[in-house]
């Protein structure tokens, strides 16, 4: 387990952070706070993260952000708003809108792959990265976002 450390709850203006200074590593899981991400990384309307993984895959990208979530329910109830920044200080975007629980991936690839922040909100949102340097006009990584069955 590697325990990110931060804001805790329902995100409404901007975005909130959690932050694990040496990076979630491939093969390892996040807790929040000491706690499984669904106490404190949560929504409106009921959405919440119950896991977050990193993994490696075969293909195109080399690396994945897997998230067990659910988004809002109810009728115009939005979606839930996630980003991860990796060690490189890439951001890579998510968001979740079915109120079923589901997986849903994040693939990337990345010389830094370690996941070192994770941001929610109710809203979209552009993160800033932490890493000193990075030019604002950086363009974007290329990664690839995937939903697929209920866990």
């Amino acid at each position: 387990m590697t325990d990110f450390t931060g804001q805790c709850g329902e995100c409404t203006n901007g975005y909130f952070t959690a932050t694990y200074a040496d990076g979630m590593q491939v093969g390892q899981s996040a807790t929040v706070n000491g706690n499984p991400p669904q106490g404190c990384v949560i929504g409106n309307d009921g959405a919440k993260v119950f896991a977050i993984e990193l993994q490696t895959v075969a293909g195109i990208y080399d690396y994945q952000v897997r998230v067990n979530a659910q988004g809002p329910s109810g009728i115009f109830s939005g979606s839930m708003y996630l980003a991860f920044e990796d060690d490189s200080g890439d951001i890579y975007y998510l968001s979740i809108y079915s109120s079923k629980r589901q997986w849903h991936q994040v693939s990337y690839n990345s010389k830094r792959p370690a996941i070192t922040r994770i941001f929610w909100s109710n809203y979209s949102f552009t993160a800033q990265s932490s890493v000193a340097g990075l030019e604002e006009n950086r363009p974007k990584p290329d990664y690839k976002v995937e939903s697929s069955v209920e866990a």
